[in-house]
């Protein structure tokens, strides 16, 4: 299937723009071919073309321009899941190392469902210490936004448990660690 050209202007559904970021492993080696991306100018960038689903073959959905080396070479440490407010029942992956939490999609951990209340770059830091396999949730203190653990305002770095309670502006998050004492993708080989 060939790609036309868009108008970046043209509203385009979900499974368009799914389609334009697809690989499908196992499956021959994708042509590439230059299409205007629909979130920006009207700048050309290579993608790989659309190639029928094939239930032998694993489909890898990806931010345009992120590439699959990207996606493997930073394995998800845990996940904030959304209790209550805008984006109720979603979920964002955690990584190792600082992880940036705000409103905006350039953030590591974007909360981008709606809460205004939610600063749009660094409202908080949660860090996966790898070496020691702890979290640390870390607020910005130089925003006006307070960030609260388990119903307190976080003043100073705060150590994540299991189903600790985070809560920004109106949103209210679910730590669940995938990592930790037990397990470490440092144990994997």
């Amino acid at each position: 299937m060939k790609h036309p050209t868009r108008d970046p202007s043209d509203q385009i559904n979900r499974r368009d723009a799914a389609d334009e970021a697809t690989i499908i492993i196992g499956a021959e080696e994708p042509a590439h071919e230059t299409v205007v991306a629909p979130h920006t100018t009207p700048e050309r960038v290579p993608v790989a073309k659309s190639i029928p689903a094939d239930p032998g073959h694993t489909r890898i959905l990806r931010p345009i321009g992120a590439s699959v080396e990207d996606i493997k070479s930073d394995p998800v440490v845990g996940w904030l899941v959304v209790l209550s407010g805008p984006g109720k029942g979603n979920f964002r992956p955690i990584y190792s190392g600082s992880n940036t939490i705000g409103r905006s999609s350039s953030q590591r951990i974007p909360i981008d469902f709606g809460d205004d209340a939610i600063s749009s770059e660094k409202q908080a830091f949660l860090v996966y210490d790898g070496r020691k396999r702890q979290f640390q949730l870390v607020p910005n203190l130089e925003r006006p936004n307070l960030v609260h653990l388990n119903d307190s305002a976080l003043l100073a770095n705060g150590e994540l448990k299991p189903h600790d309670k985070i809560t920004l502006g109106a949103t209210m998050l679910l730590f669940v660690p995938l990592c930790g004492p037990e397990f470490d993708w440092s144990d994997v080989k």
